[in-house]
């Protein structure tokens, strides 16, 4: 049983032969969010947005917004043309040699309909806007999602993916930003029309969201949400996958906020959270591991790291079901 094979009887709420590793489950898509949200090394985004990247990413420029009043919002935010955002070229570039007999292709989608909003006002103002003029945050994320929706159409033309990763963080390790009735009112209606758009065409929709959210999960897989992504143990994961299992598929269960994900941790530290993911989550049979390893240079991910390679062929030998 090979990559997608295995990855379709867990979606299926089967028993898959093995527990996938992110890596290698997937060819990941990250230019065309560059190209319409995010830029990856830097600088201005097509909303005027001015990016500073860091090893660990990149961040809105601190304490220079586009505007502190979320009533005044339709004045600076003014939406770019996404025929002119080069999306097409990008995703030419990055499937270049894609296997899609093996690999399923997931196109990530970053700055979510909160992110955007923090990133044009802060997350203070943000939070305030919540509460104080939930009337403008509303009009403002029906708009965002239209745009959203449109940029995820365009992927689904040029990438072909059989995934969308969207990203928007809505918690800290502790619990929501917000309430789970303002996250109801005010983001869930727009959520829950980006997340059919594209259900809606056959493309699996996954939800990335850091920190503890496990009170809006049940929204999530109401909505359509089929992977979660970033899930860190702050949650319930266990509890998650047993509730869900046919219905939901959680990816990640690494302690990335622990020791094994600093800096100084070592080759034998990695491997022994890889075989507690794998002991702790996998027999669940809807787990995907997504190791977070950060060094000197940055994120695994983008830099490469010499542990992955021990880490990986550790897995290997224990991943079987």
């Amino acid at each position: 049983m090979n990559q997608r094979e295995n990855f379709q009887v867990m979606l299926d709420g089967g028993k898959p032969e093995f527990i996938p590793l992110y890596m290698e489950l997937y060819k990941v898509c990250l230019l065309g969010a560059n190209q319409i949200d995010q830029p990856w090394n830097g600088g201005l985004d097509p909303f005027g947005v001015n990016w500073i990247a860091t090893k660990e990413g990149v961040i809105p420029e601190p304490n220079k917004f586009l505007f502190d009043d979320i009533a005044d919002w339709k004045k600076y935010v003014h939406f770019p043309n996404i025929d002119t955002l080069g999306i097409e070229g990008v995703a030419q570039f990055e499937l270049a040699g894609c296997n899609r007999d093996e690999q399923i292709v997931n196109v990530f989608s970053t700055t979510g309909l909160f992110e955007r909003l923090a990133a044009f006002m802060g997350f203070e103002n943000a939070l305030c806007s919540l509460i104080e003029d939930p009337e403008s945050c509303q009009e403002f994320f029906e708009a965002m999602a239209d745009y959203k929706i449109a940029c995820h159409n365009r992927f689904i033309e040029v990438y072909q993916p059989g995934i969308i990763t969207y990203f928007d963080d809505l918690a800290t390790a502790n619990g929501l930003f917000m309430s789970p009735a303002v996250y109801r009112s005010l983001i869930k209606p727009s959520h829950k029309r980006i997340i059919e758009a594209v259900t809606s065409r056959g493309v699996i929709f996954a939800q990335h969201t850091c920190g503890r959210c496990e009170e809006i999960i049940e929204d999530y897989v109401e909505m359509g949400v089929k992977i979660w992504n970033a899930a860190q143990i702050s949650n319930d994961l266990e509890g998650i996958m047993d509730k869900y299992k046919g219905r939901l598929i959680v990816e990640g269960g690494w302690d990335s906020s622990g020791p094994v994900s600093y800096l100084g941790a070592s080759t034998e530290d990695v491997i022994a959270e890889a075989l507690r993911c794998a002991k702790q989550y996998g027999p669940k049979g809807n787990y995907i591991l997504v190791p977070v390893l950060m060094n000197e240079k940055g994120n695994s991910v983008m830099v490469g790291d010499d542990r992955l390679g021990p880490m990986i062929e550790a897995w290997h030998k224990v991943n079987k079901l």
